[in-house]
């Protein structure tokens, strides 16, 4: 077993955990999120990274996409027009998305706009998340105020 932990950690459920830890298999495969509760202690082979830890996941068309009834600002209308013809969306389209819509919503938070990507996607857009074995480190994010930069981008650490 390997264990990561970060500034960051986003879990299974989308909840920005402070100096969160999650434990994984050799595989890759996911294991445990832990959250510390921002009181990060030294562990035994733990590894501690500068950023934001996010799980290996797809998002795969299931279904197909609903009527979307949002103003054209708004978030919503953005993705839905960004999955229009795409049948997967992989992490690292994601986090470009992410960049994306902080430029347009410049006040909304990484925490925000993740969610509300992947709420639209699985309540909406007729996509189903898969988990794929393998944990990435989001860098160049503004981790004070926890905003996207045009700098922010993934890294695959196992």
């Amino acid at each position: 077993m390997r264990k990561f932990a970060a500034n960051y950690l986003v879990s299974e459920t989308g909840i920005f955990l402070k100096n969160g830890i999650v434990i994984v298999e050799e595989d890759g495969t996911i294991v445990q999120f832990l959250d510390t509760k921002g009181d990060l202690r030294e562990i035994a082979q733990l590894s501690f990274h500068n950023g934001i830890l996010m799980t290996g996941c797809i998002f795969v068309r299931t279904n197909d996409l609903l009527a979307v009834a949002e103003t054209k600002d708004s978030i919503r209308h953005f993705v839905f027009k960004l999955t229009t013809g795409i049948n997967q969306i992989s992490i690292q389209t994601l986090v470009e998305w992410c960049k994306q819509i902080q430029e347009q919503f410049p006040t909304m938070k990484a925490p925000e706009i993740l969610n509300e990507i992947a709420e639209f996607l699985q309540s909406s857009g007729g996509f189903t998340k898969e988990y794929i074995p393998g944990i990435f480190l989001l860098i160049g994010v503004d981790l004070v105020h926890l905003r996207f930069t045009p700098k922010s981008r993934l890294k695959k650490i196992f």
